[in-house]
């Protein structure tokens, strides 16, 4: 009797955040939580998402949640290289990416993750930005962008420290970067504001120079 009522509450608190458009974390399960997430509507573009999680077995906030790392290898020539780590410490909180870049030339380069984690000689098999949801190339802060849009990093010395906080981004689910590859463009990204096909797809920020496929970490 008890698991049926609370199987019936957990369905009773799914309909109800669904239909609210709210955020429910611990529903009673089989031994693990569900945590639904709700993106907002984007008017003329598309309608409500909402993403239902399994909460991994690696997820403890006492170690600081999910961890991940790439390790960025210079594409041919250019020499730059560097080491990436991505925390997140529950499934639909965002994610806090820090490292260390080297070999970068003064000023503005794009950065992304990539569909694919094919990442072997070169970064030339990693695929486009990751998609998922949004259709269109964008900036960090725009409504509308690639989940893999992670905008410009600015490099003035020979080693660049990297702090980054992207809300889109997730380590769990499906907008999950892990397997995927991040890459480091050799110019900046203009984030889709010209009126070109490149700009919407990349935001014309030329190729790869550095790429690293995200594994866990822990």
């Amino acid at each position: 009797m008890n698991l049926r009522f609370h199987v019936f509450f957990g369905q009773l608190l799914w309909i109800i955040s669904v239909l609210n458009g709210k955020t429910v974390e611990g529903i009673p399960g089989y031994g693990r939580n569900l945590i639904i997430k709700a993106l907002p509507a984007i008017e003329d573009y598309q309608s409500n998402v909402y993403e239902v999680i399994m909460e991994p077995y690696l997820y403890d906030p006492r170690s600081y949640g999910l961890q991940a790392i790439a390790y960025l290898k210079a594409d041919q020539d250019s020499g730059v290289t560097g080491e990436l780590v991505f925390r997140q410490v529950v499934p639909n909180g965002p994610v806090v990416i820090e490292g260390n870049v080297t070999g970068l030339s003064a000023g503005l380069h794009g950065l992304h993750i990539h569909q694919s984690g094919a990442v072997n000689e070169n970064c030339q098999d990693i695929g486009p930005h990751f998609i998922a949801y949004y259709g269109r190339h964008g900036g960090p802060r725009d409504n509308i962008r690639h989940v893999g849009d992670l905008g410009n990093i600015k490099a003035e010395e020979e080693t660049l420290n990297v702090k980054i906080i992207d809300h889109l981004i997730s380590l769990a689910g499906p907008r999950s970067v892990v397997g995927r590859s991040i890459a480091i463009s050799k110019s900046e990204d203009d984030y889709g504001r010209s009126s070109t096909e490149d700009s919407a797809l990349t935001g014309t920020s030329g190729p790869s120079i550095a790429c690293g496929v995200i594994g866990y970490l822990n």
